[in-house]
């Protein structure tokens, strides 16, 4: 039986990141169809490649991901992480566990998805009886602690914002997955100003299209609501109604209000959010 295989066997009840109660089993690395040892010195996967450049699956291993990470904290974006340092390289990266009815699609699309605006998936472990962990690339905080930090973005920020979720979805729904249900909880960015949507879990396969436009919408009036409406752009405005008319998503992608983005603005902008909004971390 392949790895993926194995998966169907695996409960099904999520149980967060436990002491390290897990033994290695058969520490094999999974290429394609086949399974081969991983290399000894796992240094050279680090960091992970630019996605430009990135041409292989997402490697899976069936072992303990506490023989390769240690855990530091957990944090609670729009779904339970924890936060992991690599032992040979010490960078710093995210898990979380790999759950639900339909485990094995969710790490096909997992393996195969790839884009600038996808949180990078790293590795994936798989291990009997347990769960399946799922290694992702660091990022800083979500839209969740902009909309509660004083601080109250620009035409520029607001528009990279925007174009960046924007970007993730239209990918997705052209890999016939639509994120129905897009929130500020689920939507990540970092101190380069990269915004990435996190859980495709969330993703339905020929799903609702305007389901997808409502929730976009709802997302960018959380963002320009924040706490000084007065303030907010007609441009701005006008990407909420235009959503709500449920146009093409590649016409929103289009609209005027997007070329005023500026993704270096963002910069200062995450900081600013990393010392203000109040955020949810516990001991794991």
């Amino acid at each position: 039986m392949s790895v993926l295989g194995q998966v169907s066997t695996l409960s099904r009840s999520t149980r967060f990141i436990e002491e390290d109660t897990l033994v290695a089993y058969g520490a094999q690395h999974v290429v394609g169809d086949s399974a081969q040892m991983p290399t000894q010195h796992r240094r050279a996967r680090f960091p992970i490649l630019p996605i430009s450049r990135r041409d292989e699956l997402v490697p899976i291993f069936t072992c303990s991901p506490w023989k390769s990470y240690d855990k530091k904290y957990r944090i609670q974006f729009g779904y339970s992480f924890g936060v992991v340092t690599a032992r040979d390289s010490h960078e710093t990266c995210l898990i979380r566990s790999i759950t639900g009815q339909n485990i094995e699609e969710q790490i096909l699309h997992l393996r195969q998805i790839c884009h600038p605006n996808i949180l990078v998936a790293m590795e994936i472990f798989i291990y009997p009886k347990e769960d399946c962990f799922l290694i992702s690339e660091f990022m800083h905080t979500t839209l969740l602690h902009l909309c509660r930090a004083p601080v109250y973005p620009s035409e520029q920020q607001l528009s990279s914002i925007l174009h960046q979720v924007l970007s993730g979805a239209v990918f997705l729904l052209e890999s016939g997955l639509v994120y129905e249900e897009l929130s500020v909880a689920d939507v990540l960015i970092n101190l380069e100003g990269e915004v990435k949507i996190g859980d495709v879990k969330r993703c339905r396969r020929g799903g609702d299209t305007a389901k997808l436009l409502d929730s976009f919408g709802r997302l960018a009036m959380k963002l320009m609501e924040k706490e000084k409406t007065e303030d907010t752009v007609p441009e701005a405005i006008e990407i909420f109604t235009a959503a709500n008319s449920k146009p093409d998503l590649k016409e929103l992608l289009g609209h005027s209000f997007m070329k005023k983005r500026e993704q270096k603005e963002l910069k200062w902008l995450v900081h600013s959010v990393l010392i203000t909004a109040y955020y949810s971390r516990e001991e794991i």
